[in-house]
């Protein structure tokens, strides 16, 4: 405890020296995210912090992510003290905004942790035009070990088993598939992906009313998401001939060849009889497509869950997995021109 709380201190007061430095001695401007160009370069922007991540990341950072969010959000907030008692001036924070992010996110603090994540994004977003693809936020090896433990290896194994035509080879189509999505897109998938294998453990555990309601919500999320991809598929003259009706029940048909009659459900018994019928269809495409307008109808409208019992409850991982499914036909669709 006596070293932590040394390193910690020791951490900190680097970091003060490292601001009183950039700003007094080496006069170095205030950081202004909404300036046209980056008041400094992308190379220099960690300058003043530099030295408190590099102790930290040599002493402390695999051991213990509680330990790291503990630091990150002291130096956040020594920073923030600073910009206070210094007439606005400011850093940019983005490394530290990231660091904290994965620290939380790894800890399945996903809303605290995500939304930094966010935060950093923007903060580097002056760079954004200029960084190489290693100083990509996406990029950085936090957020990419953080990633390929509780994203990427779980849904490469999850896709394997679908035998999705044209999802191959799974570690590329996975890839394309987040890289090829925007910031607030890709945060929003891998957030809802995460909080479902989550919750299913919490379930699996202990059925409880509120889990039942965190997996009905996620499940929508997905819904969602799938929703908005493939609304990306469609070009601007598209979506205006198909003027109000954007939702998946006109976007799915004219996409693919489905008839999505009946895919609705007012009650959770209905859904029920609704999702065993649909698991039951031989055509992969025509089944997940199906169940994703079904659950994305149902889920708008209600918020009670069920219990074990329930088929949607019984079968959530099967459901789960077709709604992935679906993903991976919408990903394959060739973009608009």
């Amino acid at each position: 405890m006596t070293e932590l709380n040394f390193i910690l201190q020791y951490g900190k007061l680097r970091l003060d020296f490292g601001m009183n430095n950039w700003k007094n001695v080496d006069k170095r401007p205030s950081f202004n995210q909404n300036a046209a160009t980056p008041p400094y370069p992308y190379e220099e922007k960690n300058f003043y912090v530099n030295s408190s991540n590099d102790l930290w990341m040599a002493t402390m950072w695999p051991h213990y992510q509680m330990l790291n969010e503990i630091y990150y959000s002291n130096l956040l907030e020594q920073i923030k003290d600073f910009k206070k008692k210094n007439d606005g001036f400011d850093f940019d924070k983005g490394i530290v905004y990231g660091n904290l992010g994965v620290a939380q996110s790894a800890q399945m603090k996903l809303d605290e942790g995500f939304a930094n994540i966010l935060k950093a994004l923007v903060d580097d977003a002056p760079y954004s035009a200029t960084a190489t693809p290693e100083q990509n936020f996406w990029k950085s090896p936090l957020f990419e070990q953080f990633e390929k433990s509780y994203v990427k290896i779980p849904l490469q194994t999850l896709i394997s088993g679908l035998g999705t035509n044209g999802a191959t080879p799974v570690e590329t189509f996975v890839e394309t598939l987040l890289t090829t999505l925007s910031d607030h897109q890709r945060i929003f998938f891998e957030y809802s992906f995460i909080e479902i294998n989550y919750n299913q453990k919490i379930w699996q555990e202990k059925e409880n009313t509120l889990t039942a309601n965190r997996l009905l919500a996620y499940a929508q999320d997905l819904c969602l998401f799938n929703e908005a991809l493939l609304k990306s598929k469609f070009s601007a003259t598209d979506l205006t001939r198909l003027g109000r009706r954007h939702e998946l029940g006109s976007l799915i048909p004219s996409k693919f060849t489905v008839d999505c009659s009946g895919c609705h459900a007012d009650d959770i018994t209905e859904l029920d009889d609704k999702l065993r019928i649909e698991m039951g269809t031989a055509d992969l495409r025509i089944r997940c497509l199906r169940i994703l307008l079904t659950l994305r109808n149902y889920s708008s409208h209600n918020i009670e869950g069920g219990t074990g019992a329930n088929y949607f409850y019984a079968e959530y991982t099967r459901i789960f997995s077709e709604l992935i499914r679906a993903t991976c036909f919408i990903a394959l669709l060739p973009n608009p021109p």
